[in-house]
């Protein structure tokens, strides 16, 4: 278990797509401050589309066109609002699906972070709820986090940043990025290891003594691995806390979060399975969903 120092990681290229929505631009603040701490680029796509109906292939052409040289104005004038940060922001427009466009855009210019606004056009949370932000999720080649705007108000974080990890060498691979948030925030780090049901409360063997003496000692190991991480990443710049937790995996981070006032997740894509569990086996989707603060994912395949 090596140790993790602040300028051993850094993201060199980050994704934000936009809408033409205020909600979506929440994402450009802290994508501008991490780049501006790690002297990446940021890059701004915005993607557009024809109308549903079914129109001339000509006409539908000509509707995308303009809405492209919008989109273009817009970009532009998005730009300019950042230039006091003195870093270089990429504008991009084209059209296609919002999901597949944004992840094609992200193979073909090696982005290794995408930040994006868990709210788009829609006050309902279009993108998430409309399957656009899991999508990207599950196919980005990159890190993604997951912004989530309170009103119109970036909600960046100010707080404490929260790291699951479950004991595998793919969960611990989220200790980098998150050292490295925390160092652009000055957040404290919580390191948290959550045990999951041994047995359901119907069950019967539930309530013989010897299932109190398992938890009590998986506890115990839980909290001795988390005590080990954290005596390797302990220095002078960071406040790293530990706690452990038992019940359903997604339920119980995001109440966790909510508990020790956290502001940022990060969570690795993969865990024990070494398969995807976490991600495809929905519990960071779930979190995605229900948590109330930022989400990051990172990929490690």
């Amino acid at each position: 278990m090596e140790e993790i120092t602040e300028p051993s990681f850094k993201y060199h290229r980050i994704l934000v797509p936009l809408d033409g929505s205020e909600l979506a631009e929440m994402a450009m603040t802290p994508a501008v401050e991490i780049a501006s701490f790690m002297e990446a680029e940021v890059h701004c796509l915005q993607v557009v589309t024809g109308l549903t109906l079914n129109l001339d292939p000509y006409l539908n052409q000509r509707i995308i066109n303009a809405r492209e040289q919008m989109a273009n104005l817009y970009l532009r004038s998005l730009r300019r609002r950042f230039t006091k940060s003195k870093i270089d922001i990429i504008t991009s427009t084209t059209s296609g699906s919002a999901a597949i466009s944004i992840i094609d855009y992200a193979k073909k210019e090696d982005i290794n972070l995408i930040v994006m606004s868990s709210h788009g056009q829609s006050a309902l949370s279009r993108w998430v709820y409309g399957n656009v932000a899991i999508k990207i999720l599950r196919r980005a080649p990159c890190d993604t986090l997951m912004i989530r705007p309170l009103g119109t108000t970036e909600s960046l974080p100010k707080k404490r940043v929260m790291v699951p990890l479950d004991g595998s060498p793919l969960s611990e691979l989220a200790l980098k990025p998150a050292v490295a948030l925390a160092s652009v925030w000055e957040l404290d780090i919580m390191l948290l290891r959550v045990s999951p049901p041994l047995f359901s409360d119907q069950d019967p063997i539930s309530s013989h003594d010897f299932f109190d003496e398992i938890e009590e000692k998986l506890n115990e190991e839980a909290m001795a691995y988390l005590l080990d991480i954290q005596a390797v990443q302990a220095r002078d710049s960071l406040s790293i806390s530990v706690e452990t937790a038992s019940g359903p995996e997604a339920a119980t981070l995001v109440d966790m979060a909510n508990k020790n006032e956290v502001d940022l997740i990060v969570m690795s894509s993969h865990g024990r399975s070494g398969v995807g569990l976490w991600l495809m086996g929905s519990v960071s989707e779930k979190v995605l969903r229900k948590a109330s603060c930022a989400t990051l994912i990172v990929r490690n395949e």
